[in-house]
């Protein structure tokens, strides 16, 4: 993908069989926010190369991750701010061609002049990919389509601007809906 901590995230779930719970998010968030692919899909990969599946916990994490669940995430991990990996240690286990980047590059090597990429063996597109999106307008777009669908079925918000879900007794209830998310009953942010 070119961001280390979603590359260094599926070698390792491909060479082991299991990830960090905090790089599994990681990893969702950028599935769904970034990419914009069906959770379903992260969560059905997921279940088949973890050795430690759990058919309940991986369905909720990806559904919550993909704003399906009842419990929808409230943040965006990015991948890019090295919050679940300060050191670099762990992108530099699972990416050793990055391995001698100075610790402020190893998670944003795009970031490096092209001295310091070649001091450190790096050259992007070749020894390391090129990133795959850009953040800022995936994510905008993510959050638009998110809202056009929203405001085709209005009648699944509330007053507020939650969603309203029908319990298996026919009763209603509103679940959490991000900030970001929630539309008044005129479809306006």
């Amino acid at each position: 993908t070119g961001f280390p901590m979603v590359d260094a995230a599926m070698r390792q779930l491909r060479a082991v069989g299991w990830v960090p719970q905090a790089v599994r998010m990681v990893t969702a968030s950028f599935l769904v926010e970034y990419l914009r692919v069906n959770w379903i899909d992260g969560c059905e990969h997921f279940h088949d190369e973890l050795v430690d599946a759990d058919a309940a916990i991986n369905a909720m994490m990806w559904q919550n991750a993909g704003r399906s669940g009842v419990d929808q995430w409230n943040f965006v991990m990015s991948p890019e701010n090295a919050s679940q990996d300060p050191s670099g240690r762990y992108v530099r286990e699972w990416c050793p061609e990055l391995a001698k980047l100075a610790t402020k590059y190893v998670h944003r090597p795009w970031t490096a002049s092209d001295a310091t990429l070649a001091a450190a063996g790096v050259e992007l597109g070749v020894t390391y990919p090129r990133r795959i999106v850009d953040l800022a307008s995936e994510r905008a777009a993510a959050k638009d389509s998110v809202l056009a669908m929203r405001r085709a079925h209005l009648s699944k918000n509330d007053a507020n601007g939650y969603d309203v879900i029908v319990l298996p007794c026919g009763a209603t209830t509103r679940v959490f809906t991000k900030q970001e998310f929630r539309l008044k009953a005129d479809g306006s942010a």
